[in-house]
C-alpha cells in the first residue's frame, strides 16, 4: 500500500503514478486527472455528482495557490 503524500512541506520531485493511485485508493472519493506520454488529457472521478466533483477541485486548486505563494516569501 502507497503512503499519502502531504504537500505542506512542498515537493522535492516527481512521485510515482502507481504510489500515489494506491494511497488514493484509502479515500471516500477521488478524481483523478493527467494525460499519458502523449499528451493526452484524462479525467475520472468516483463521484457522480457534477457540482461536488467542482467544489473539490475548486477547494484543492486554492490549497495549492496558498502552498505555491507562500514558496514565493
Amino acid at each position: 500500500m502507497g503512503d499519502v503524500i502531504e504537500f505542506p512541506e512542498g515537493t522535492v520531485g516527481d512521485v510515482p503514478v502507481d504510489g500515489v493511485l494506491d494511497g488514493a485508493k484509502l479515500l471516500q472519493m477521488v478524481c483523478i486527472m493527467g494525460y499519458d506520454k502523449d499528451g493526452n488529457e484524462y479525467f475520472a472521478s468516483s463521484c457522480g455528482d457534477i457540482k461536488e466533483i467542482n467544489w473539490l477541485l475548486d477547494r484543492y486548486k486554492n490549497f495549492l495557490q496558498g502552498v505555491a505563494d507562500e514558496g514565493m516569501e
